[in-house]
């Protein structure tokens, strides 16, 4: 079976370590090892994943950019990578940068509102929402938490009401750690989910539960790298009770549509 990691990430050697304890300390899950361009590829085509779709994140506006034009430069050195670019709802050139990201091969945008320190629902981005719209361009939200609605179902539904043509990807089964939220709320919206950073809470039962629910052609499969064991999630994912035939079309085929490659 082919593998695409739908949620991964990478950081320059100079940062690698702190970005990593960083995520660690976000998850609450010790990191399986630091999140370099090396250990992604060597663990992850290891496991039997052969694409990568990288999502970097901007704390601040003045590093998106630089962040970018890393993420650029390691797709430009490894075709095993996709790239996803930075936007953060500060910047005052966010059109600018989206025709950046374009021209460069970049194939979506990645906002995570609980580090970035914003609502998904910011009115700041609602250009952005139109223009991603416009250009088909698919945005990945990291979706749920405990300790803040920043990016909590509620508000994603908002954004999807308003911008219906938005080609969105909700991380996490659509509510990390408020999953029966994202279950209960966003069942019948015309979006994509990723399953990364979910199978080790929910257990077997309740992922194979929310891929029945949900629909397995709108679920990608994404392992959080480098917070999860990339081999340690495809093999719970290849004992999930779903048919086959679902478990090909999420770990590589409903991907590899969408993102046309």
């Amino acid at each position: 079976m082919q593998f695409i990691d739908f949620h991964t990430h990478i950081y320059p050697e100079k940062i690698v370590l702190h970005a990593t304890e960083y995520l660690s300390d976000t998850f609450g899950k010790d990191a399986e090892w630091p999140g370099s361009t090396e250990n992604l590829l060597i663990f992850g085509m290891a496991a039997g994943i052969s694409k990568f779709v990288v999502l970097p994140v901007a704390m601040k506006e003045s590093q998106v950019r630089k962040i970018n034009e890393f993420v650029i430069g390691e797709a430009s050195q490894y075709e095993q990578i996709i790239p996803f670019g930075a936007l953060h709802a500060a910047q005052n050139n966010i059109i600018e940068e989206i025709d950046f990201m374009k021209q460069a091969g970049i194939k979506g945008i990645k906002i995570h509102p609980n580090q970035q320190g914003f609502a998904l629902d910011d009115s700041r981005l609602f250009d952005a929402y139109s223009y991603l719209s416009e250009l088909g361009m698919p945005i990945l939200f990291h979706c749920g938490d405990l300790h803040s609605d920043l990016s909590n179902p509620p508000r994603l539904k908002k954004v999807i009401a308003q911008f219906p043509r938005l080609k969105i990807v909700a991380a996490h089964f659509g509510g990390w750690q408020v999953f029966d939220q994202a279950y209960d709320l966003l069942r019948k919206e015309n979006i994509h989910f990723d399953m990364s950073s979910s199978m080790y809470i929910m257990g077997l039962k309740k992922t194979a539960k929310f891929i029945r629910h949900y629909g397995a052609e709108k679920i990608f499969f994404g392992t959080d790298f480098p917070l999860c064991d990339q081999s340690a999630e495809i093999e719970r994912f290849l004992m999930l009770d779903i048919p086959d035939t679902d478990k090909e079309r999420i770990a590589y085929q409903n991907a590899a549509e969408f993102l046309e490659i």
